[in-house]
């Protein structure tokens, strides 16, 4: 239970999207602590620079850590890592969170938040969040901020029950509020996962696999329907799992992406860049959960094995 607002953050993974929200914290008062790694020194010499549609601006005299070691115990953790950096993320959480505190788990996917709450051992509580950003690290100590920037967020009870509203997410969703970034409070922490996995599938799937941005999925009639196809089997898989997605949503985030400038997905930039996919939080564990459920998901299968060789071959490499 939470005995105070909240005052202070720590950052892990401050890349595009965990540097952005950082620094927006960061800008808006709170006292924040990144992990930055091997950036650090220059982040300390040169500030945190973000430019964003919104204004730029530039951090300096920041709490910047090399190491984990480092880092002072903290009211909430945001880790903005890639979810195929969970398995050493996540044990080293409770040296670093106060006891009662907050974990801020800002990824793509489904099933993350079950290894982070084993982790705090009911010592803390586990919020999913859900980034609607276009953002990219642009240089060592530099974050673009294209467009969007909302965060929902949910916290997870075992099993995805719906948690409701808790006091850490009205705490966290203040403190952003201070930065003029909206914050969504959800109840239902596997719906919200369900409706961006909506988008979140065919896209990050299809751009790997076609070698193409959104605009060009979106201008042939081809990968459109692939889009489309994909999309019917997670409306259909979330069903299965109790939530019903909204009515309409698929047609809305078609026509919203088909307005979209060109836009190059994580999963692609991961391919790009020769990082691990995670291929198994945004298409393998939503597939296994809506077949566990009875659930024929032929495309989403198919597009998961062709991911997997993708990936094999890409860390083999």
């Amino acid at each position: 239970m939470m005995e105070a607002f909240v005052t202070t953050y720590a950052v892990i993974g401050a890349g595009a999207v965990g540097g952005f929200y950082g620094a927006k914290l960061a800008q808006g008062g709170s006292d924040v602590h990144f992990l930055f790694r091997d950036r650090a020194h220059h982040v300390r010499t040169s500030g945190l620079d973000v430019r964003s549609v919104d204004g730029d601006f530039v951090l300096e005299d920041l709490s910047t850590h090399e190491e984990w070691s480092t880092l002072p115990e903290v009211d909430v953790v945001i880790v903005a890592v890639k979810s195929t950096a969970n398995e050493d993320v996540a044990p080293r959480i409770p040296a670093i969170l106060r006891p009662g505190g907050a974990v801020l788990l800002i990824q793509n996917g489904l099933g993350s938040e079950p290894l982070f709450a084993e982790a705090l051992d009911g010592q803390g509580e586990v919020i999913g969040g859900l980034a609607f950003i276009n953002s990219e690290r642009t240089g060592r100590n530099q974050v673009t901020h294209m467009g969007n920037g909302g965060l929902t967020i949910a916290s997870y009870l075992p099993d995805y029950l719906a948690a409701g509203i808790t006091d850490w997410m009205r705490a966290i969703a203040a403190d952003f509020e201070m930065t003029s970034v909206p914050v969504q409070l959800q109840e239902d922490l596997v719906l919200a996962r369900w409706m961006k996995l909506l988008w979140n599938i065919p896209y990050n799937g299809l751009s790997v696999l076609l070698q193409a941005s959104t605009a060009e999925i979106m201008n042939d009639p081809q990968s459109t329907e692939l889009v489309e196809a994909i999309m019917a089997e997670v409306i259909a898989a979330a069903a299965s799992d109790g939530r019903e997605l909204p009515a309409g949503l698929a047609e809305l985030m078609l026509d919203a992406t088909r307005k979209m400038k060109p836009y190059a997905t994580s999963m692609k930039v991961d391919f790009d860049k020769n990082r691990p996919l995670e291929v198994e939080a945004i298409v393998g564990e939503p597939l296994r959960r809506g077949q566990g459920h009875g659930t024929p998901m032929p495309v989403i299968e198919t597009l998961y094995r062709a991911l997997c060789f993708t990936n094999a071959r890409l860390t083999s490499s």
